[in-house]
């Protein structure tokens, strides 16, 4: 199957989702769950391109659905502790450096790091325990959460739409880079692969 049919069946897949699809994605990817926003938007703003769906619509979904998981991870920083971030970090597979990086973030920045965390990958959603196990006040996350998040909401809806508007040339580049690609994959594992067994004693 070529790159471009994977392309097409997993927008297929999201629009049978819909606006509700979107919004458990979006809670899930805020929650800290491995769901990534970076595709999960595009490709509803590629359906807007399509007209499956409606730009602010999309946008309104997945920032609420954005909020209340955010506000899950808050919670569990607020009521629970440090002890319950890093036993749910085991379950959702964040690690203990990962927490330690974004409270020394929060510890340097103050409060203000809730909104600049949202534009870096993996910060934007682990800001979330920190604030909470400082107790900082939920109006003010919540007010910063809601700017950084539909900014965020925003620029990646669109760019899917600017996507759709190109898809042509888009799917022409990734078929050029994914056949090469593939190649090298397979020719650093066949490597990996005889070393291993070079190595392994008779």
């Amino acid at each position: 199957m070529a790159i471009t049919e994977y392309i097409m069946l997993l927008v297929d897949i999201f629009a049978q989702l819909g606006y509700p699809g979107i919004f458990v994605l979006m809670v899930m990817e805020s929650a800290t769950l491995p769901v990534p926003s970076e595709i999960v938007l595009p490709l509803g703003g590629y359906l807007v391109y399509r007209g499956r769906l409606e730009f602010w619509s999309v946008v309104a979904v997945a920032t609420l659905g954005s909020l209340i998981g955010t506000m899950i991870d808050y919670g569990i920083g607020y009521y629970l502790g440090r002890p319950a971030v890093l036993r749910y970090g085991r379950i959702v597979r964040f690690s203990h450096e990962r927490l330690e990086t974004t409270e020394r973030w929060f510890s340097r920045h103050g409060t203000s790091v809730v909104l600049l965390a949202r534009f870096v990958p993996l910060l934007r959603t682990l800001i979330a325990f920190p604030a909470g196990m400082v107790r900082m006040e939920p109006k003010k996350f919540l007010a910063y959460s809601a700017v950084g998040i539909l900014v965020w909401d925003i620029a990646l809806v669109y760019v899917g739409f600017l996507a759709g508007q190109n898809s042509a040339q888009i799917s022409n580049i990734l078929e050029s880079y994914f056949l090469p690609l593939g190649l090298a994959s397979i020719v650093i594992v066949a490597i990996v692969a005889y070393r291993s067994l070079r190595k392994r004693p008779d």
